[in-house]
């Protein structure tokens, strides 16, 4: 006989006992009082429990002698515990693992914490100050450094070309949820731009919110009509579908084609929704391929179970329950005792001062004493 039949028999006989123990419950049931009948029913579990101890205790005698007199046996049995273990994790672990993510959100992320600062004209960086090529402020590194690179460079051209200064600043968030008013206040506490033609742009990315503001001078170039058309154009679908690297490359770009009366660049189609089906697709895909998996590795362990016995439950013959237990009203508990049932219980902008230097650094820069009016415009996704 094997393992199994040796188990099966053992549990089949203890069923029968069982049985008859239920059909005596039932006989003397007939003839006590209702209070009895309670006292009976325990005594009747009591000893089911001490049947169902013997059971397991006997159950492990045949486990020991077999795995003595089979060590083959015993030593497949653990092999492929082991083997069904591990498979289980393993897919388990490639679906977290291959479960797709948005490029463009991970910098973000990754920096934002509880603590992230609010950010307004009196704690932001200003990078130009200390390197003159540096026109981007990415305290919160919402941005990727090669995306500052190609901004930096865009923003020189326009700056050496045109003679507009710029400050681009893309933060997690904004002071009062307000970038009008923080660049605003940028523009004329710095003096940002030549004869007031500077350009101070201010993103709050979780904020969800962008705003434009030109100097007094760049507003006739710059109208708050062609800010709005830019930010629509090229930083909302970008935001919206998660990739701030390419809205804002676009965007200074844009700005340096617009002020150069040049064709504007082409931006790829982006939209959240297109990008969210494309990830449920493959999210989908995914969790099918595993579901596949994890059905066959469960249709192998049943049939691995007949023979090794990992779980008497699913062996094909199982233990009969407490055929004395009740879960309502009074029950027997397998301490012994007896209770009731029911269980455990946009504003307008001021004009600014002069300009600011950069504290005499070889590579520092310095501002033009621009000011701002309140031109501009502002948007959110």
């Amino acid at each position: 006989m094997t393992f199994s039949d040796d188990i099966n028999q053992l549990t089949r006989q203890y069923n029968d006992v069982i049985r008859a123990m239920e059909n005596s419950y039932k006989m003397e049931n007939k003839s006590h009082a209702l209070l009895s009948s309670y006292k009976l029913k325990r005594q009747y579990s009591k000893r089911y429990e001490a049947l169902e101890r013997e059971y397991r205790q006997k159950c492990n005698e045949i486990t020991t002698s077999y795995k003595r007199t089979h060590p083959q046996w015993a030593k497949w049995r653990n092999i492929w515990m082991w083997i069904f273990f591990g498979g289980f994790m393993a897919a388990l672990v490639c679906c977290g693992a291959a479960l797709p993510y948005e490029e463009g959100t991970s910098s973000a992320l990754s920096s934002y914490t509880e603590n992230t600062p609010y950010w307004n004209a009196d704690n932001i960086p200003i990078p130009y100050l200390q390197d003159a090529s540096q026109y981007v402020s990415n305290p919160d590194s919402v941005l990727s450094q090669g995306a500052v690179n190609r901004m930096n460079v865009t923003l020189q051209r326009l700056e050496k070309e045109l003679n507009i200064q710029s400050v681009f600043i893309v933060v997690n968030h904004i002071e009062n949820d307000d970038p009008f008013r923080m660049a605003q206040d940028v523009g004329n506490k710095y003096g940002v731009g030549y004869n007031n033609r500077g350009l101070v742009v201010v993103v709050g990315y979780l904020d969800h919110s962008i705003n434009m503001s030109p100097g007094r001078a760049l507003e006739a170039d710059l109208t708050d009509a062609e800010c709005h058309r830019l930010e629509q154009q090229y930083v909302v679908p970008a935001m919206r579908a998660e990739m701030p690297d390419s809205g804002m490359i676009y965007l200074a770009e844009a700005v340096y084609s617009t002020l150069q009366k040049k064709e504007l660049p082409q931006m790829s189609q982006l939209s959240s929704q297109s990008s969210e089906d494309e990830l449920d697709d493959e999210i989908a895909m995914i969790m099918g391929i595993t579901m596949i998996f994890l059905t066959f590795w469960a249709f192998l362990f049943l049939r691995m179970n007949t023979k090794y016995q990992w779980l008497r439950l699913l062996g094909g013959v199982a233990l009969l329950s407490n055929p004395f237990y009740s879960s309502g009203g009074y029950y027997v508990s397998s301490g012994g005792g007896f209770g009731k049932g029911g269980g455990f219980s946009g504003g307008g902008g001021f004009s600014g001062g002069g300009g600011f230097s950069g504290g005499g650094g070889f590579s520092g820069g310095h501002f033009g004493g621009g000011s701002f009016g309140g031109g501009g415009a502002t948007s959110r996704w």
